[in-house]
C-alpha cells in the first residue's frame, strides 16, 4: 500500500445501489441531517474520510462486509445548508466491527489488509477492445446518449471503474464489481453483466405479447 495512512475507524455512509472504487470519483448531494453532521465532523477533525458501503438490501440495516473509503476532495455548502461533495476513492475495506457511538451516523473499525494494492495505480493487462464494443451494444440497446469521442479518450482502466459505478446494475451486481479481486477480473465481470443485460433485453423482445 502507498505511504498514505488510512484510519481504522471511519464514518459509514450506507447507500443502496451505489459503490465507490479506488482511484475513482463519486459526487454526492448530502441533505439528511445525520450525514450533514458526518461531513462537518470529518471535515473538522481533518481526516476527510467517509466509507461508502451498501446495505445488504434496500432499506435494510444490515450492511455488506466490503465497502470503499474515500477522501472528500471538494465540498461546497449550499445556501440551505446542504452539501455537494466529491469523494476520491482510496481503498476498499472490510468491516471488522461496527461501533456503538453517540453520533447520529454509523461508524466502524475497518481493515484494509485484503486489498493491499488498492492505492496503487492499476493498468489492465487484458485487451480492452471487448469493453468498448460491449459498451456500445449496451448503450444502443438501452438508448443511452453517449459522447463517443469523449469515451474513447478515457483510458480503459478508468473506464472499467467508471462504468462499474454508473451503469444501471442491481445492488448485488455492483457489489460483485466492487469485490472483484483486481482490475482485470472487474473487466471480465463488467463485460459479463453487460452481455447478460443485453441477452435479457433481447429475450424480452421475443416473448409473446401477452407476456410483455
Amino acid at each position: 500500500m502507498s505511504e498514505k495512512k488510512l484510519k481504522e475507524i471511519i464514518a459509514l455512509f450506507p447507500l443502496h445501489g451505489t459503490i465507490l472504487l479506488p482511484g475513482s470519483v463519486l459526487p454526492l448531494h448530502i441533505f439528511e441531517p445525520r450525514y450533514l453532521q458526518m461531513v462537518e465532523s470529518v471535515t473538522e477533525n481533518g481526516d476527510l474520510l467517509i466509507g461508502i458501503i451498501q446495505p445488504k438490501a434496500q432499506d435494510s440495516e444490515k450492511l455488506c462486509k466490503i465497502g470503499c473509503v474515500g477522501t472528500i476532495e471538494q465540498a461546497q455548502k449550499l445556501p440551505k445548508g446542504n452539501y455537494l461533495i466529491q469523494l476520491h476513492g482510496e481503498s476498499r475495506f472490510q468491516i471488522v466491527e461496527e461501533l456503538q457511538t453517540d453520533t447520529p451516523y454509523r461508524q466502524a473499525r475497518v481493515g484494509y489488509s485484503l486489498f493491499p494494492n488498492d492505492m496503487e495505480e492499476k493498468k489492465l493487462s487484458k485487451n480492452s477492445d471487448r469493453l468498448y464494443q460491449n459498451f456500445k451494444e449496451y448503450s444502443e440497446r438501452n438508448k443511452l446518449k453517449i459522447e463517443w469521442d469523449k469515451i474513447e479518450d478515457i483510458p480503459a482502466n478508468y473506464l472499467v471503474n467508471l462504468l462499474s459505478m454508473n451503469l444501471d446494475f442491481s445492488g448485488i451486481e455492483k457489489q460483485t464489481l466492487l469485490e472483484s479481486p483486481d482490475l482485470d477480473t472487474r473487466l471480465e465481470d463488467l463485460i459479463s453483466l453487460m452481455e447478460m443485460s443485453l441477452h435479457n433485453e433481447i429475450s424480452k423482445d421475443y416473448l409473446p405479447n401477452f407476456l410483455n
